[in-house]
Order: structure tokens, then C-alpha cells, then sequence
């Protein structure tokens, strides 16, 4: 199981015209509430994740990373900004982990193995990027969704864990093999929108080749949490707002019956880091 722990509106930035600038701001106190949900849930449920940490949040809320290590849940990074990895210049990139990663390490974060873009945004237009956490000791990347969308994706990768590059591991979110086409199952939206009954099969029948990975975000246990951008102009903006609140009320459940379901771990304890 994994956690990418950052805000609702932060995440969602380079999806909104009207929040051009934003970049960096810091993060709506909601996460503090929503993450210890995590915790919470995690906790009730006997299982340990790794938290791909938005290094604002991290820098704005110090402590609230602290409780995440003391629980024994796995810190990973998930950049500075938010930004769209492919949208970045090699070196705006290595600026922006190294940021990150002075952040966490100054708090006392130790052993930071695992890498996750924002928005999956590793594509073959930005495999660049995995030398570059290679290069900065990273060990692992989880950051290439093997499906095609128009914001992210390499359909035709592997779907299981595989070694990238030399040194380097990609642990891809869960997917499930119908009619030639790799469905997503993993988490997030896809598991906010479709009904628990249609996937749970899904899961069952793919999770019998081998571990599967799952991802969530601490604001998907908060029915109320899609705030900041209350009425965009833009019609693309309208759209994704409007997709962004399908599912919501029900999707606190959803997860629960995920943990109930199944025995979720990190990555640092599935692979021994």
C-alpha cells in the first residue's frame, strides 16, 4: 500500500488553469486530519504503507512526518511542488529532489529508498528522470503506470516489479489484464468511480500472480475535502472538478473494505531495504 501525502487543491494545480502561480503554496491544514486518518485506518487494520511525501507538506508539518515513522510506515518521496515531472528540465527536476530530499533528511527522516512522480508523470518523455534518482541514491521508482491516459502512461510497460535500469527498480500500481488492454485497479479515482463489487474480482484474480500495489491519498477519506477552486471558468477545469467529486461519499468505505480484504505492507518491508 502506498500514500501520497499532499492536499487535495495542491495536487490538483496543473489540472486548473485558474491556479497558474500556485506552485508551492502552502498546504491546507486538511492534511493533517485527513493523513492521521490514514494512520488511523492503517493501524485498525494491521497494515504499514509507504508515504510518498510532498515535501511541502513535510516542511510546513514537520511533526506529522514524525508520527508517520513512529507508526513504522515506509517515507518515500514525492517531490517539492506537484509539478508534472515532464513539464520540467533535467536539472528544474534534480533541483526539485534534492529539495525534497534535504527537507525530509533535515526532520530526520533516514533510509529514503523510493521515488513517486506526481501524477505518474515518468513517461517516455521524461525517462530521464530515472538517472537522475539513480544518481541521488534512490533505489526504487514507482511513478510508471502501465495504461494509457492523456496526462500520463506507458501502455505497453511491464506490470509487474522490474529492474529499469541498472540499479534501479519500478514498482508499478496494480492493473488487470482484459481483452489485450491493461485496466487500472490500483487506487485513487479508479477505485473512487467504480463500484467495489466490479473491481473486487479484478483484484482478487490479478493479486494470484503476485503482490499488487495499491495507492491512496489522504483526502479520499474526507467526503468534504475538494476545496480551492469553488467556480473555474475554464471548461476543462469545470470537467475535472466534476469527476473529482463522483464517488466521494462512498469512497471512505471502499478503502476500508481494500484493508479489511487483504494484508497490506511497504515497499522497505516487501523487498527487505
Amino acid at each position: 500500500m502506498t500514500v501520497d501525502v499532499e492536499d487535495w487543491y495542491t495536487s490538483s494545480i496543473d489540472l486548473f488553469a485558474e491556479a497558474d502561480g500556485d506552485h508551492g503554496r502552502p498546504p491546507d491544514r486538511t492534511v493533517l486530519r485527513n493523513t492521521r486518518r490514514c494512520l488511523e485506518l492503517f493501524a485498525r487494520n494491521n497494515s504499514k504503507a509507504t508515504f510518498f511525501i510532498l515535501t511541502t507538506v513535510a516542511e510546513a508539518y514537520p511533526e506529522l512526518i514524525r508520527e508517520i515513522e513512529q507508526e513504522g510506515h515506509e517515507i518515500g518521496v514525492h517531490g517539492y511542488q506537484h509539478r508534472l515531472v515532464y513539464r520540467l528540465t533535467p536539472p528544474e527536476f534534480e533541483q526539485d529532489l534534492k529539495k525534497s530530499l534535504a527537507i525530509l533528511q533535515g526532520i530526520g527522516v533516514r533510509n529514503i529508498h523510493g521515488f513517486r512522480a506526481p501524477y505518474w508523470s515518468i513517461t517516455k518523455k521524461s525517462l530521464w528522470a530515472l538517472e537522475i534518482l539513480k544518481r541521488n541514491g534512490l533505489k526504487y521508482d514507482a511513478s510508471i503506470f502501465p495504461i494509457y491516459r492523456q496526462l500520463y502512461g506507458i501502455p505497453d510497460a511491464p506490470t509487474r516489479p522490474y529492474e529499469i535500469i541498472p540499479g534501479l527498480m519500478e514498482y508499478p500500481p496494480a492493473t488487470y489484464r482484459l481483452c489485450g488492454l491493461n485496466l487500472p485497479i490500483a487506487g485513487g479515482g479508479y477505485l473512487r468511480m467504480l463500484p467495489y463489487a466490479f473491481l473486487d474480482p479484478m483484484i482478487r484474480s490479478a493479486g494470484r500472480q503476485g503482490g499488487l500495489v495499491f495507492y491512496i491519498h489522504p483526502y479520499e477519506l474526507d467526503p468534504a475535502d475538494v476545496q480551492g477552486v469553488e467556480s473555474p471558468k475554464c471548461l476543462k477545469s469545470r470537467a475535472y472538478l466534476l469527476q473529482q467529486k463522483l464517488g466521494r461519499n462512498s469512497n471512505p468505505r471502499k478503502i476500508e473494505k481494500l484493508l479489511a480484504a487483504h494484508r497490506f505492507v511497504s515497499f522497505a518491508a516487501a523487498y527487505a531495504m
